[in-house]
């Protein structure tokens, strides 16, 4: 421990007086603080778009009762158009009486954008097809999505393995290169420790920086609460598993007898493949396994169902029209029938389409969580993605609660519009209302069970590696000379 201890604190010594060390430090510190602060900012305008819609409901609702009461009591003698009369379920249920529901931001949503910038939190559910509400608002400017979102995620998954990288690459070699290896194995009673612990010193500093700044900016941007709960215990967990893969890679390269630049290009080059080349060709691989049309096309193809179903609605009225010439045109009652079987018709060949769309979209991520244990960054970045409240299984868990939902909103006004009731007071007070779960719990131990296998295999390799150095010499041999 001795050795272990001496080593640390001189190479502690060495990077406190190097001010490129610092300044990488400080750098990380900063952009996590910065990430952090855009992520608090990104969260408010969410809660605030949440509470202005549910706001807006109340009072909507609340004008709609308003009328209903005055044309029951007789005080507004004009019949209103079908369209502004709150007795008429099918125009209400469509649009006027349309329920809120809302995804609520998770307490460390700040941490990572995650599907939030895919999929709006706020939906007003009507009882016309989906590509009536699902799609009608834009979620963010396409400028800005192109270019991604700044956020603590971005920064743990591809800026903090480069600081590990950049303090632990050549400590072997550059003592070897510097001449000093030999001394700093004949000066320590135990080379093997002094080595370890000089290695240690080098990845202590990047790892206790990172999450030192998370904590810092959840606690200042989040309330110290957040610092208490379980999801913060897991972010640290993944920051600190993640950290050790990229320290254990660099110890192990290093370990290998190479020199500085042989140890920079080989670990410039596994970030490269990890973090930018590995997501991107496991998400190419699934498109192309199990392709699918985009989100763009899918919502051209459902509007167009539904603007086929009013064709056909369109044709059938002009048929009957040419075939029964000189009738008198069909009463209030039969418009309203045909108007819900053509609403029908149109929620039935939307939901083929996104059912198709979904089917394959669902088949794509399995692959991709499949392969997902090949890059510890997708693993990293989906971990905190789950830790924010943003990840894909709280996303789906949330469309398949309104699918469900919106069932239940078209048979409550689709009954009383097919029989022909009139909405009532106590109609409104019935209305149904969207079940806001908790939200589940993040499970990110396959993520961190991903990342810790590869990297005790990659910590085997280095203790190998720093053994062969630290091993003392059989008497006689000669000392390899210093690269």
């Amino acid at each position: 421990m001795k050795s272990f201890l001496a080593g640390f604190f001189a190479e502690a010594r060495i990077l406190a007086r190097a001010r490129a060390v610092g300044l990488a430090l400080v750098a990380l510190a900063a952009a996590a603080l910065f990430a952090l602060h855009a992520g608090a900012g990104r969260v408010a305008s969410q809660q605030a778009v949440v509470a202005a819609a549910r706001a807006e409901e109340a009072q909507r609702l609340d004008g709609l009762k308003t009328s209903l009461a005055r044309l029951e009591s007789g005080a507004t003698q004009e019949e209103p158009p079908p369209y502004r009369d709150p007795r008429n379920a099918v125009f209400m249920g469509a649009g006027p009486a349309a329920r809120v529901a809302a995804l609520a931001p998770q307490p460390l949503a700040l941490v990572a954008v995650g599907q939030s910038d895919l999929l709006s939190a706020v939906i007003r559910v009507t009882s016309g097809s989906k590509d009536a509400f699902l799609f009608a608002d834009e979620i963010e400017n396409p400028a800005l999505l192109s270019s991604g979102a700044t956020d603590l995620a971005f920064i743990v998954v591809h800026v903090y393995p480069l600081v590990i990288l950049a303090l632990a690459f050549n400590l072997l070699a550059g003592e070897r290169e510097q001449g000093t290896l030999v001394m700093t194995l004949a000066a320590a009673r135990r080379p093997g420790a002094a080595l370890a612990g000089k290695l240690a010193a080098r990845l202590v500093a990047p790892i206790a920086i990172m999450l030192l700044a998370t904590a810092l900016g959840i606690g200042l941007f989040a309330g110290w609460d957040a610092l208490a709960s379980a999801s913060f215990l897991r972010l640290v967990a993944v920051i600190l598993v993640y950290g050790l893969f990229w320290a254990a890679l660099a110890a192990a390269v290093d370990g290998l007898g190479q020199s500085s630049a042989f140890n920079a290009l080989t670990l410039i080059g596994a970030w490269v493949a990890l973090a930018l080349l590995a997501p991107a060709g496991i998400n190419s691989l699934a498109a192309f396994v199990y392709p699918a049309p985009s989100r763009i096309d899918m919502t051209l193809a459902a509007r167009a169902a539904a603007t086929d179903a009013d064709k056909s609605r369109d044709a059938m009225l002009a048929r009957y029209v040419e075939e029964h010439a000189g009738q008198k045109p069909a009463g209030a009652r039969e418009g309203t029938l045909r108007r819900l079987a053509t609403q029908e018709a149109a929620f039935e060949r939307v939901e083929g389409v996104i059912a198709a769309h979904d089917a394959a979209l669902s088949r794509q991520r399995a692959l991709v969580d499949r392969l997902s244990f090949l890059s510890p960054t997708l693993l990293a970045y989906g971990a905190l993605a789950d830790v924010a409240g943003a990840g894909e299984a709280r996303y789906r868990d949330f469309l398949d609660r309104l699918s469900a939902f919106h069932l239940d909103w078209r048979a409550f006004f689709l009954t009383r519009a097919k029989a022909g009731q009139a909405m009532t007071a106590a109609d409104y007070d019935a209305l149904p209302r969207f079940a806001e779960t908790p939200a589940p719990e993040s499970a990110v131990g396959s993520a961190l069970l991903g990342m810790a296998l590869p990297t005790l295999l990659l910590a085997f390799l280095a203790w190998r590696g720093f053994r062969r150095v630290a091993r003392p010499e059989p008497r006689g041999a000669k000392r390899p000379r210093p690269r």
